[in-house]
């Protein structure tokens, strides 16, 4: 899967290389912080908190196709997860529930570009998990891969908004939701809640991103456009 993902990467960013855009590629670093929550899990379900705290770190690279739209693919380490740290007894052990996921995650994006220097886009990422932890009322059920409870292969949906605030430095909020359940494990193995509820099976990761990301080649990329007018 994820050779497919880079394969087609590689072919939209060559597309873009072998026209008079080539001389606009564009980079970008970025820096950020995840609130996460995984829906289904029975923890935050439905509910607006986002309790799970995360790291969002890459680089992009920025390819206009046109005057306002840009296709945009990054590679990012991402951490995802769900946390509550009280239970709903007194005696629960803490922290209540911890899943801690990072990945290795691929998103392309096409985005709209206004004159103003906002940026709207929407696209798709495919995402390798590299560590997981989990843990259930104080105890560690897992910490290894090979445990086989949460899915190595995942696919997101992006929403994303960026806006330039200094220069070639942007603001951008991403929202992402899980295409697939991210659950792998067998039904047995689900936490079943101290008021005898049990975990679905199909569960989705639900994440809120708020990043700073630093673009180069953005002059040299207005310059061309110049030209071109």
């Amino acid at each position: 899967m994820i050779k497919k993902v880079l394969l087609l990467a590689i072919i939209l960013i060559g597309i873009g290389s072998s026209t008079a855009f080539s001389q606009r590629i564009m980079g970008e670093a970025i820096l950020g912080l995840n609130m996460s929550k995984v829906e289904g899990d029975l923890v935050n379900n439905g509910g607006l908190k986002f309790q799970k705290q995360g790291l969002a770190i890459g680089a992009g690279a920025i390819v206009p196709v046109s005057k306002v739209f840009s296709l945009n693919l990054q590679v990012l380490f991402n951490q995802k997860g769900a946390y509550k740290k009280f239970g709903v007894h007194p005696d629960s052990a803490l922290p209540y529930y911890k899943t801690r996921l990072d990945y290795a995650e691929v998103p392309l994006l096409i985005h709209y570009n206004d004159k103003n220097g906002l940026s709207i886009g929407t696209g798709f990422s495919y995402s390798r998990l590299v560590r997981v932890q989990w843990i259930v009322n104080g105890r560690e059920v897992s910490n290894s891969l090979s445990d086989g409870y949460y899915a190595k292969d995942n696919a997101d949906w992006i929403v994303d908004f960026k806006y330039r605030v200094w220069e070639n430095a942007h603001i951008n909020i991403r929202y992402q939701y899980g295409l697939n359940s991210i659950w792998s494990g067998d039904h047995e193995d689900l936490l079943t809640t101290q008021a005898g509820e049990t975990q679905n099976t199909d569960q989705r990761h639900s994440v809120l991103s708020v990043r700073l990301t630093w673009m180069f080649g953005s002059q040299q990329s207005e310059n061309v456009i110049k030209g071109l007018e």
